[in-house]
């Protein structure tokens, strides 16, 4: 049930927090976690990784219980057919992503949407995974970005590529050449471009921005034009970056 606070639909609100919390405070929050949730914080051979992906989910169920007269450990949640959760009931659209010690939630009104938060890093194999994942349309602007440009990009637009698959909800199943996203970082918005079977009807969106500390976001939707408003994660006890 929403609270009196109702959320417009032309709004994204987008929530920043922190995930590199000390063992006591780590303890305090994984009590928000649901059942099941807890019994699989420790599985993994990785226990940092497994930390960080337990409070990331912390931090997805204190920003609905924001919105939601109910506590966080009590949200019920589902999964879809590719593992993206769902509300079981409600009209409340959300999507969460993590890199590193940073999270970011994003919520809205109805409809599809995904997100992506990717750090920009120097390493990574960027000439490799863009003559493999990008359009040739992607591809071709891309080689023509000036040098000083070409990581910034690649960041920029993988995040866009990245927060449609979770839009779209078909994860991975998704060719990554069968849509267009903007390879210029100057352009944080935009239409998504799809060649994807059953998107003729869809109207994909994106917003695109930094930041800051070297972090590029995306937020894909279906539907009308929306604006971003930016949430104090302490309003959900959360931590800042």
């Amino acid at each position: 049930m929403i609270q009196d606070n109702h959320l417009p639909a032309h709004i994204i609100e987008i929530w920043p927090f922190g995930l590199a919390e000390s063992p006591d405070r780590t303890k305090t929050l994984l009590a928000s976690l649901a059942a099941d949730e807890q019994d699989r914080i420790n599985v993994g051979i990785f226990p940092e990784i497994g930390r960080r992906h337990a409070i990331s989910r912390v931090g997805l169920r204190r920003v609905l219980s924001s919105y939601l007269d109910v506590a966080p450990q009590e949200i019920s949640l589902i999964k879809g057919e590719h593992g993206k959760p769902f509300l079981a009931t409600g009209d409340l659209a959300f999507n969460l992503s993590h890199t590193g010690d940073h999270a970011l939630v994003a919520v809205s009104r109805h409809g599809d949407l995904g997100v992506d938060l990717e750090k920009i890093r120097e390493s990574a194999p960027i000439e490799d995974l863009a003559l493999r994942c990008f359009s040739p349309e992607e591809l071709e602007q891309w080689q023509r970005c000036p040098s000083e440009l070409r990581v910034t990009s690649f960041f920029h637009l993988w995040a866009q590529k990245e927060a449609f698959l979770k839009a779209h909800g078909g994860g991975m199943t998704i060719p990554l050449k069968d849509f267009d996203c903007s390879v210029d970082p100057a352009v944080g918005s935009g239409t998504i471009r799809s060649r994807i079977d059953g998107d003729a009807t869809k109207s994909w969106r994106f917003i695109a921005s930094d930041l800051g500390q070297d972090l590029r976001f995306a937020i894909v939707w279906d539907g009308e034009e929306k604006v971003i408003f930016e949430r104090n994660p302490e309003d959900a006890g959360l931590s800042r970056w």
